[in-house]
């Protein structure tokens, strides 16, 4: 049996080392083009002008976007949980987000706004494909939790049933006629 555990361990070790040092900088390479293509799509649009309000985005959305492509290997499960809780927590970086925010919401340039959603979308990637592996090592943990979640529930809802007093009181409280009912029908 330790033999068996040590051949398993052997194998996920392996396979953690090719998904985190092989394969996962692949797909980052790949979402990282992605993000430079929309960088490039929001430089265009700072370098052909328009309204403040679209320059001020586009310029916003560069720098992010030149944030975000540095710093993809920070897009984890719990770096997300941490900086969830960090910003709930301290009310200067919300509003910060939230102005950042408002900027976009006043932008009049589609295509800027577009970009923001798509570079959205691909952090959204990034994030499942670095976490990818603790997932996997999650899975049969939160398999067993739910397999004796449903295990309890049955066996409460089936200690009810045995406790309820509804044959009992069928029987003592009704007339023959409608007790056949209940019971034999």
């Amino acid at each position: 049996m330790l033999t068996v555990l040590f051949y398993v361990l052997l194998g996920l070790g392996a396979a953690h080392f090719i998904y985190e040092r092989i394969i996962l900088p692949s797909i980052r390479l790949h979402y990282r083009n992605q993000l430079f293509a929309l960088r490039d799509v929001a430089r265009r649009k700072i370098i052909d002008g328009g309204s403040d309000t679209s320059m001020q985005a586009a310029t916003l959305v560069h720098d992010s976007l030149n944030n975000a492509i540095n710093r993809l290997h920070l897009l984890t499960l719990p770096n997300k949980f941490r900086a969830q809780k960090r910003m709930a927590e301290n009310h200067a970086i919300r509003q910060k987000i939230r102005r950042e925010i408002d900027v976009f919401k006043r932008c009049d340039d589609r295509e800027v706004v577009d970009v923001l959603f798509k570079s959205g979308r691909i952090l959204e990637n990034v994030l499942l494909f670095n976490s990818l592996m603790l997932l996997l090592y999650m899975f049969p943990f939160v398999l067993a939790v739910w397999f004796c979640v449903r295990v309890i529930k049955t066996a409460s809802s089936l200690v009810q049933w045995v406790k309820g007093r509804d044959l009992e009181e069928a029987i003592m409280l009704l007339p023959d006629t409608q007790v056949e009912k209940v019971v034999y029908a």
